[in-house]
């Protein structure tokens, strides 16, 4: 086994860090080391999340603070394995069980893993790993566990491919089906779900890839969950959380308290302060929310082409807009994705339920 001690330096952590804070720097760090011990133990899981797509995005832009794997294994089997990774290679120097407090549910096992840390005020932190107990029904490739100057590795992981990623993101961005519940605390992280998405799209997955991970994903998550949600609910539920977004050319002072609104306003600079680059903003969350909006619109309708689906998310120009100019009248590049999802036949009715009339 190579080491890689030299990763953990301050030096190394500080020149790594991009944007964000070298605190954060360093947890990422772990949670890519985390995820190479777990294969060097031999582990049988997939590596998903926010900090999968270090390895699987072009050009990576956001860090978190956990490590996310679906697995077929039993948590006694995990503790195992956490067990050898702290008396093999030193670089966690404990676990511990945590309860998880949204959705207690599902089958989920989570740990804190601690490490000594190189820039924290506190020597004893730790990164989160959650473990989905059931494998997820992705289409995966293996991808070495490597990202740029930040993290090399001569170890590799399954992870998912990015039309099956983005399937399964759909499902977290609706409040009230199976996406992340208003009034948990949580506003930051429904919002990453929305920026991860729209830079997945980037890659240019084929429609048919993303539909078919968006119905198998769906079936999956009611099974595991014990809940009963149909593609239409799970679709207009996705779209009315982000059409409040879109009348206000800036966030406004006040969100209706406990509403979907409320909590992208308070979300959006927390989150902004995991990014690489400095600076996002409302305009950005508009945009990344109608993309998101546009690419679960054509998942959730059999009428929209794989042809037609790439041509919205590469060509720059679309019909006149069918919408007043109170809709997003000043973030054009966000208005043209709904002004798709408006012309779409299909889905247009998912529109008009919503309130979303033109």
């Amino acid at each position: 086994m190579t080491s890689r001690d030299h990763l953990f330096s301050i030096e190394h952590i500080k020149a790594s860090a991009f944007h964000a804070s070298p605190g954060l720097t360093e947890q990422a760090l772990h949670c890519l080391e985390l995820v190479c011990e777990l294969s060097e133990e031999r582990l049988a899981y997939q590596f998903k999340g926010g900090n999968s797509l270090l390895l699987i995005l072009d050009t990576p832009q956001r860090f978190s603070i956990d490590a996310d794997i679906a697995t077929d294994c039993t948590s006694a089997e995990i503790e195992e394995v956490l067990t050898r990774i702290v008396d093999r290679f030193k670089v966690f120097t404990r676990w511990e069980k945590r309860q998880p407090k949204t959705k207690p549910w599902i089958p989920l096992a989570s740990y804190r893993c601690y490490f000594r840390s190189k820039v924290a005020d506190s020597p004893d932190v730790n990164i989160m790993l959650d473990a989905q107990l059931h494998a997820s029904p992705y289409r995966c490739e293996r991808r070495p566990v490597a990202c740029g100057r930040l993290f090399q590795s001569g170890v590799s992981v399954e992870v998912p491919l990015p039309g099956s990623i983005v399937g399964d993101k759909l499902l977290t961005l609706g409040p009230r089906t199976l996406g992340i519940p208003v009034g948990k605390g949580k506003a930051a992280q429904r919002l990453k779900h929305f920026f991860d998405v729209s830079r997945l799209l980037e890659m240019r997955p084929p429609l048919r890839e993303i539909r078919e991970s968006f119905a198998s994903c769906l079936m999956f998550e009611c099974r595991l969950q014990g809940r009963t949600f149909t593609p239409d609910a799970v679709v207009r539920d996705t779209l009315e959380s982000c059409w409040p977004v879109v009348r206000y050319p800036e966030p406004p002072v006040t969100g209706e308290d406990g509403s979907v609104l409320a909590e992208h306003i308070r979300g959006l600079a927390p989150f902004a302060a995991h990014l690489f680059r400095a600076g996002y903003s409302w305009t950005d969350l508009q945009y990344d929310m109608a993309r998101a909006a546009c690419c679960i619109a054509a998942a959730g309708s059999d009428n929209v082409t794989d042809e037609q689906f790439a041509r919205v998310f590469i060509e720059d120009d679309h019909q006149p807009s069918p919408f007043t100019g109170t809709v997003l009248p000043e973030n054009g590049r966000a208005r043209r994705y709904w002004d798709q999802i408006a012309a779409w036949e299909e889905t247009a009715y998912i529109v008009r339920w919503g309130g979303m009339q033109p």
